[in-house]
């Protein structure tokens, strides 16, 4: 073989794959050639085959011996080793133009094209992206003395999944990505972190370099308003109260849709004049109700319609929004008492039909300015009510005892049974109200400003604007960790460990979907990226499981952003143990995947469907990969790699913990009291999280 540095021949092409006959010369593994010693056939290294004007790239994902146990007597004895055929299977990722790698196929090379292993600077040239900012992610399985590289802007731009069993290395992977954007001083950047552990915390505790390098925020871990770990229920829109609420879509559905629009229009002077004219609704019943009383009946009316008529007159002296109506209202009154004759001290003198046909017509026709005020109050059964996804204040308690009742009373008019269809979604609000756990969403006082105050916490910003005296719940907080903050990316860290795992989706979704619609309305379009990170992301994103397709609320929230976020600058990095249980369309969308070791045939199945063709035979490996090592595939790396994951400092707080180095220290034992004290203590506490001490 003429060719300088051949280790073969292809012998067979197929769309993806390539296979390769040894020389002789090759069987030993290495080979001198121009760049000296070189390891030839090992699996996960690179080779290169002249295919038309350029050059492919294929990596190594087999190599055999294939005896052929020739009988050649003019050769004389032939040793096992002279009877064999060596040969690599190679998938093929991307070729070389001149000297500059790219992805993708524009030729194959043919039979016989002589074969070389890619050089030292060839190697470099795949994993080292060219003037554009780079992500270090760690080196090479192969070749320990080169670094692997991720494209950076690929990387964050189409979103990327780090998956693996417990212990394999996930969460050191997650933060080595952080690390590696850090290093390109990203002043401006912004990364949010759920974490459903609380292991990041001492990542970025003060003090460490990449606390150093970050104005790092903490939320949490005890939910409430003093941690910052709060979220105002407020925010929700329609769909986010639905499955917060449990609402069936039926009947329930629309009638709290209507009762939340109606409690957040009802500002204080709409709220008083709803108070009154429920007054006046419910003297007119009483009155009516006075009707069948056939023993007294004369003065008691009377009384009820004079009092009535004093509240009536009041109002309409009164600016109002609705002051017509309280005019109109209190001018019939008058002129029904006059015309009804009705006695006053007249004891034991039911209502005549005179009385009756006078009274009836009064109430029909006040009945029609109540229901014309509530309308123009927007609080009307037929009225345009306020925006039902508009992030306004409103008391959920007033919802409840209020609101919500109201509403019943004023559907039931075209339906009687409304108020049993609805019986137990008032029922579920009310523990909702009565649960401690949940104060942090459903107990929140209104203060100023309170949606740009979160979007600036999310963004790294200060939410009291430098104001001392501000009322913006967790204000102390912020200060007490702002105190220590320096340039540098701003993260913001939501410990979400101790949230009751009944609202988790709620919450995680609101915040999903607070983030994306900041992102879509913010112009310029992705002025102000976001990096959003989620810790075993199959607790937020879950597949989709019934036959109609429909899933939790959360896994809508991270699909749409996985579809659209890009646009708007808004990247997902996932970390799960278990992306069989993870929504298929996230994963689909991702376009890099870090994969440490999977068992779970499920697991593995899923990810050969998300990623491209020509990797999938690189995935065979992921059962017996070591710890801190991955296999790297997707838009970010010009070739798949299996990598070595960078060494981390000031790890997130998941290492294995040591059983037997704790069961064999007798002094443990002294403190495991106090400890227990010390759990229960804060467990109990959690139902009132403002209550620390």
């Amino acid at each position: 073989m003429s060719e300088v540095g051949a280790i073969g021949r292809v012998t067979a092409v197929q769309s993806t794959t390539i296979r390769v006959s040894l020389e002789i010369g090759a069987k030993g593994f290495t080979k001198v050639g121009p760049d000296g010693l070189q390891t030839v056939g090992v699996v996960n290294s690179y080779i290169t085959a002249p295919a038309g004007a350029h050059r492919v790239v294929a990596i190594v994902t087999g190599v055999s011996i294939l005896s052929r146990h020739e009988s050649v007597t003019s050769r004389g004895l032939l040793s096992e080793d002279d009877q064999a055929s060596y040969e690599l299977e190679a998938a093929v990722v991307g070729r070389f133009e001149g000297d500059r790698f790219k992805s993708g196929l524009t030729a194959y090379p043919s039979l016989h094209a002589p074969v070389r292993t890619a050089t030292p600077a060839e190697v470099k040239n795949i994993f080292l992206p060219t003037e554009v900012p780079s992500v270090r992610l760690g080196s090479s399985a192969v070749a320990a003395e080169q670094d692997v590289y991720l494209d950076a802007n690929l990387l964050l731009g189409h979103h990327c999944a780090v998956v693996g069993s417990t212990g394999s290395g996930k969460s050191c992977t997650v933060t080595a990505i952080i690390d590696g954007l850090l290093d390109n001083d990203i002043v401006s950047g912004h990364v949010v972190i759920f974490d459903i552990n609380g292991e990041y915390a001492q990542s970025f505790a003060r003090g460490t370099a990449r606390g150093n390098k970050t104005r790092t925020l903490i939320l949490g871990p005890r939910p409430g308003s003093q941690s910052g770990l709060f979220l105002p229920h407020w925010f929700m829109n329609s769909e986010e109260h639905l499955a917060l609420f449990r609402a069936s879509e039926g009947v329930q559905a629309p009638v709290i849709q209507r009762a939340v629009a109606d409690a957040r229009l009802a500002g204080g002077s709409a709220q008083s004049e709803a108070d009154r004219l429920d007054n006046v609704r419910s003297t007119l019943a009483i009155v009516q109700a006075l009707f069948a009383n056939s023993m007294d009946g004369e003065s008691p009316a009377l009384r009820q319609l004079e009092e009535l008529a004093t509240v009536v007159a009041d109002q309409a002296a009164s600016d109002s929004p609705i002051k017509v109506h309280w005019e109109a209202m209190a001018s019939l009154l008058s002129q029904a008492i006059a015309k009804s004759g009705l006695l006053p001290n007249k004891r034991f003198s039911p209502l005549t039909a005179s009385h009756r046909d006078v009274l009836s017509e009064l109430i029909r026709n006040m009945n029609v300015h109540i229901v014309a005020s509530l309308g123009e109050l927007g609080l009307g059964s037929g009225a345009t009510g306020a925006d039902f996804d508009a992030p306004v204040y409103y008391d959920l308690q007033q919802l409840c005892d209020y609101f919500l009742p109201n509403r019943i009373q004023l559907e039931q008019a075209n339906d009687s049974k409304i108020a049993s269809y609805v019986a137990t979604l008032q029922m579920r609000l009310s523990r909702l109200l009565a649960d401690g756990r949940h104060d942090f969403m459903t107990r929140i006082e209104k203060h100023e400003d309170p949606l740009g105050s979160y979007l600036r916490v999310l963004m790294g910003e200060d939410p009291t604007r430098g104001d001392s005296t501000s009322e913006w719940p967790a204000a102390e907080n912020y200060r007490s960790q702002a105190s220590s903050h320096a340039t540098g990316a701003s993260v913001t860290i939501f410990d979400l460990s101790l949230v009751a795992s009944d609202v988790l989706e709620n919450v995680t979704a609101l915040l999903g979907r607070i983030l994306f619609d900041f992102a879509v309305r913010s112009d310029p379009r992705a002025e102000h990226p976001v990096l959003l990170v989620l810790e075993e992301a199959h607790r937020f994103v879950p597949a989709r499981r019934d036959l109609a397709g429909t899933g939790s609320r959360s896994t809508a929230v991270f699909e749409r952003i996985a579809k659209e976020g890009r646009k708007f600058g808004l990247s997902l990095l996932l970390a799960s143990q278990r992306p069989s249980e993870l929504s298929e369309t996230v994963v689909a969308q991702c376009g890099t995947v870090i994969a440490h070791r999977l068992t779970h045939e499920a697991d593995q199945a899923l990810l050969r469907h998300a990623t491209a063709f020509s990797s999938r035979a690189l995935l065979d490996q992921l059962p017996g990969l070591a710890q801190q090592h991955a296999l790297v595939i997707g838009v970010s790396t010009g070739v798949p790699a299996a990598v070595r994951i960078r060494d981390v400092f000031n790890p997130p707080m998941s290492n294995d913990p040591d059983f037997i180095a704790s069961w064999t220290d007798s002094s443990k034992l002294d403190g495991l009291p106090a400890h227990i004290d010390r759990v229960v203590a804060g467990w109990q506490g959690e139902s009132s999280p403002e209550s620390e001490s």
